[in-house]
C-alpha cells in the first residue's frame, strides 16, 4: 500500500510519537509510507521542532503551511501531494488533519482513516471513513456522541519495547556517569512525563510532592515536558516551599529512556486522558506507576498488580501510594509489580502488534 500519514501538530507529544512508531513499522512491513505535516514554529527552541523530530523517521517528509481548519488551499496541497505520490489511503492525526485529509480523500475517491488520540468532538471525524480509537474510553466518548460503532475500532498505542528496556546494553552505565541533576540514588526519585497543561494534573503532582517531602525530605521530583503552564507551575512549586526539590527538565527527547531509568516511580495524575505513550513506556521500563482513573489508563493498569490507580484529583491518594512505593521499593511486592508492568507492555502494547492491527484495518477499509 501507498500510505499517507498526515498530521497537524502543535508540539512533540503522544500523537507525533505514535505516528513515528507506526510509520516505521508499516515501512518495515513493505508499505510505501509518506509523512505530510504542517510546520509549527518553535521560536524559543528550534531544536524541539516537530519538523526535526519527524525528519528522524527517515521517511519521505513534506511540510506544508496550513492556516484555517477548512482552508481550500490546504486541501489543494494535500490533493496535490496525494495524487503526485499515488497515495491509496490517507491516515490522519489531530483535528485539522482529520478534516482536511478526509475532505481531500473524498475528492480523490480515496479512503481515509482518522486516529482519535483523545476525547474529541465528533465533528472532526465527519468525513472519515473509519476511526481508530486508542482506547475503549475514547471509543465510548465517540459512541456517546452518536458515531456508529461500525465506524470505530480500538487499536491500542504501541511502543518499541526493545528500546524501552531496563536491561538495554549500556543503559545503567550511562545513567551512573551522569543522569538527572539532583538525583539521589539513596533517596526517592519521582517523575512525571506530561505536557504542562491543566488536564495533565501537574499541579496535583506538586501538591502530592509537598506532602511526600514532609515525610521524606531527600526525595526529588522531576517534571519532563513543556507547555503553557510552565511558569505558573514553577511559581507554584516555589510557593509550596518545594522549589529546591522539584526539577523542570523540559522536553527530554532522545534522553527519555535514560530519564525513566533513573526514577523509582512515575505518576500520571491526568484529569483527562486518551492513552499516554509515556505510561506504556514507563511500564516497559519496569517502573512503578501511579495513575488516575482518567480515560484509557485503567485499561492498561490493574490496581495492585502492575501499578496503582487513584481517583481523579485525589492528591491524598497519590501521596499515600508514593509513600507505599518508598517503603516497599526494594521488597518483593514492588519488584513483582514492576515485572508485571513490563510483561503487559511487551505482550499487549508493542509497536508490532499496533502495526499489524492497523495494516489489517487499512486492508479492510480498502475492500
Amino acid at each position: 500500500m501507498k500510505i499517507l500519514e498526515f498530521i497537524t501538530p502543535s508540539n512533540i507529544g503522544g500523537a507525533e510519537n505514535h505516528l513515528a512508531n507506526l510509520s516505521k513499522k508499516l515501512k518495515e512491513k513493505g508499505h510505501d509510507v509518506y509523512i505530510l505535516s504542517s510546520n509549527p514554529q518553535n521560536r524559543k527552541n528550534p531544536d524541539l521542532s516537530v519538523a526535526e523530530f519527524l525528519n528522524k523517521s527517515s521517511l519521505p517528509l513534506k511540510l506544508i503551511n496550513i492556516g484555517f481548519k477548512y482552508s481550500p488551499l490546504a486541501i489543494l496541497k494535500v490533493l496535490y501531494f496525494s495524487k503526485k505520490n499515488n497515495i491509496e489511503i490517507i491516515h490522519t492525526h489531530l483535528s485539522k488533519a482529520n478534516v482536511i485529509g478526509a475532505i481531500a480523500a473524498k475528492i480523490l475517491g480515496l479512503k481515509s482513516v482518522a486516529t482519535a488520540h483523545g476525547f474529541n468532538k465528533k465533528s472532526q471525524y465527519k468525513y472519515a471513513d473509519h476511526i481508530i480509537c486508542v482506547s475503549n474510553a475514547v471509543k465510548e466518548n465517540l459512541l456517546s456522541q452518536g458515531i456508529g460503532e461500525n465506524r470505530l475500532s480500538v487499536i491500542y498505542n504501541g511502543i518499541d519495547t526493545g528500546r524501552f528496556n531496563p536491561d538495554a546494553e549500556g543503559l545503567h552505565k550511562k545513567s551512573s556517569e551522569g543522569g538527572l541533576a539532583g538525583k539521589n540514588d539513596a533517596g526517592f526519585n519521582v517523575g512525571i512525563i506530561a505536557r504542562l497543561s491543566y488536564e495533565k494534573g501537574v499541579d496535583l503532582f506538586l501538591e502530592a510532592a509537598r506532602s511526600v517531602l514532609n515525610k521524606i525530605p531527600d526525595s526529588k521530583f522531576f517534571i519532563a515536558g513543556n507547555g503553557v503552564l510552565k511558569d505558573e507551575l514553577i511559581k507554584k512549586a516555589g510557593n509550596l516551599g518545594i522549589g529546591n526539590s522539584v526539577y523542570f527538565l523540559g522536553f527530554v527527547g532522545d534522553n527519555l529512556v535514560s530519564f525513566i531509568n533513573e526514577l523509582d516511580v512515575v505518576v500520571f495524575p491526568s484529569l483527562k486522558e486518551g492513552l499516554p505513550l509515556s505510561l506504556i513506556e514507563s511500564m516497559s521500563m519496569e517502573k512503578a506507576v501511579i495513575i488516575s482513573d482518567a480515560g484509557g489508563m485503567p485499561e492498561v493498569v490493574e490496581d495492585g498488580k502492575n501499578g496503582f490507580i487513584v481517583k481523579k484529583g485525589d492528591i491524598e491518594g497519590i501521596y499515600q501510594k508514593l509513600i507505599f512505593v518508598y517503603n516497599n521499593k526494594n521488597k518483593d511486592i514492588i519488584q513483582k509489580m514492576r515485572k508485571e508492568a513490563r510483561k503487559i507492555a511487551v505482550g499487549k502494547f508493542n509497536a508490532d502488534a499496533m502495526a499489524d492491527k492497523t495494516e489489517d484495518l487499512f486492508k479492510a477499509v480498502l475492500l
